[in-house]
């Protein structure tokens, strides 16, 4: 195994053109059984690299490593490929373990990290396997990495983290990782002229702005609570390609959050707006399009030059009640001939059980009692 893995090191440090594929990437585990996980592992690749993997080693953290085979490729605009890996690992109980899936290497002409052709790409998961705090998958990220961002304008950024748990999430910056997920020497966030942050309760990458056109890589970590004890964390490694252009970003209009009782029904009409008169495309993406049962809709209502009006709209049920609010994420999209642009903004729907009915008092002599009718 040594002599294998020396060998393509070396032809990745000797043909660079081979290995420069790496752009960004997640690890998500889903729970199987009590010791026993799904590991997917999500890639996404430069398409002009000839380099490609039809699988991939995974170290598990419990001193044992195992091969992901690839069952999912496909093209996605700005030249990536999305790439899923998936593989079964039973662990030797409880515990914490950190997932590392590490791949030569990084593309060709990352800014921010020294020498990223011959930098190796890895992305890395930690879990908390502990009986007594129950079943526990990672979340899942449903906006993909592949945005663009332009010299001089705000760029944002959204996982659309969804938890199928109900667990509570937070987000923070984080440094990109190499060679067995150790954070990369010489790594420095991109510069901006204002600030570069992660909204903790939100999710939101915000770069305001950037200062240099160029390919960027900023790692996200996404943090998994259950009764206030952490018991996971994922780190997305996303890479951001800066122009300098003269189209500007489409925007979306303020959004409300909502407060309802299951069996309530949200309505929402999403306006978008573009300074240029662009056509434009929303989408929408978040944990209540992830419900077995009724799942919210978003439709087109109207759209033309400058302008895209959606509606969101869902019918709760019982099934919807849970602690923590749902996020719903909007993205909005130009098509314009010099480079697409997008702005993503987000809202909250908080679902709480209903008002109990039918309640009657019945004095004692010295406590008052509610009896159902």
């Amino acid at each position: 195994m040594k002599r294998i893995i020396v060998s393509v090191l070396s032809a990745c440090l000797i043909f660079p053109a081979m290995a420069t594929h790496n752009r960004a990437g997640e690890i998500t585990l889903k729970q199987i059984s009590d010791y026993t996980y799904e590991i997917e592992i999500a890639t996404f690749t430069y398409t002009l690299s000839q380099a490609d993997r039809n699988e991939l080693e995974v170290q598990w953290g419990d001193n044992t490593v195992s091969v992901a085979p690839r069952y999912y490729k496909v093209t996605l605009p700005n030249f990536y490929y999305h790439n899923k890996y998936k593989a079964l690992h039973t662990f030797p109980g409880p515990g914490t373990y950190t997932i590392v899936v590490q791949d030569p290497n990084r593309n060709y002409g990352v800014q921010n990290i020294p020498n990223s052709v011959n930098v190796i790409f890895s992305i890395k998961t930690t879990i908390t396997i502990n009986p007594s705090i129950g079943h526990n998958s990672t979340p899942v990220l449903l906006n993909f990495p592949i945005d663009k961002a332009a010299l001089g304008h705000i760029f944002i950024h959204n996982p659309a983290a969804y938890d199928p748990d109900g667990d509570s999430l937070s987000y923070e910056l984080t440094t990109c990782t190499g060679e067995n997920g150790l954070p990369i020497e010489g790594y420095t966030l991109p510069r901006a002229s204002n600030i570069l942050y992660v909204d903790s309760i939100s999710g939101d990458l915000v770069w305001d702005t950037p200062v240099d056109t160029g390919i960027y890589n900023i790692a996200i970590k996404i943090i998994e609570w259950r009764k206030r004890v952490r018991i996971g964390s994922i780190n997305r490694d996303m890479q951001i390609q800066v122009y300098k252009t003269s189209n500007n970003p489409p925007e979306n209009a303020p959004f409300r959050d909502f407060c309802i009782e299951a069996g309530d029904t949200v309505i929402y009409d999403v306006i978008s707006l573009d300074s240029d008169s662009d056509k434009i495309t929303q989408t929408a993406t978040g944990g209540t399009f992830e419900q077995a049962v009724s799942p919210p809709t978003f439709e087109l209502l109207t759209s033309g030059n400058g302008y895209s009006v959606s509606r969101f709209e869902w019918n709760t049920v019982c099934d919807h009640v849970r602690l923590y609010p749902y996020a719903v994420i909007i993205k909005v999209e130009d098509k314009n001939p010099d480079i697409s642009l997008v702005d993503i903004d987000n809202f909250f729907i908080k679902v709480i059980g209903p008002a109990p009915e039918g309640l009657q008092a019945n004095p004692t002599s010295n406590s008052v009692r509610n009896l159902q009718a």
